[in-house]
């Protein structure tokens, strides 16, 4: 997943497999050497965050290795 993917996801809702929506997709961070996705931030829609880290600014910080499926929406695994 490279920077396409990555302007390409901004913007998309977020949601559990359960259907909890956690929120927006304002960044994603990578790992510099490789390049490859490490987390996707998240502006929160309800406050809950499903579980997941929160970040000093306040954004929801998703683990990549929890997306399931990107469709309309990005659908991630819950915590674990």
């Amino acid at each position: 997943m490279g920077s396409v993917f990555t302007s390409s996801i901004r913007g998309y809702e977020v949601m559990t497999a359960e259907g909890t929506e956690l929120g927006t997709v304002q960044n994603v961070t990578m790992d510099p050497r490789t390049g490859e996705l490490q987390h996707l931030r998240l502006t929160e829609h309800n406050g809950g965050g499903g579980g997941y880290e929160r970040v000093e600014d306040g954004q929801l910080l998703i683990p990549a290795d929890r997306v399931e499926a990107i469709q309309d929406y990005v659908l991630v695994s819950p915590p674990r």
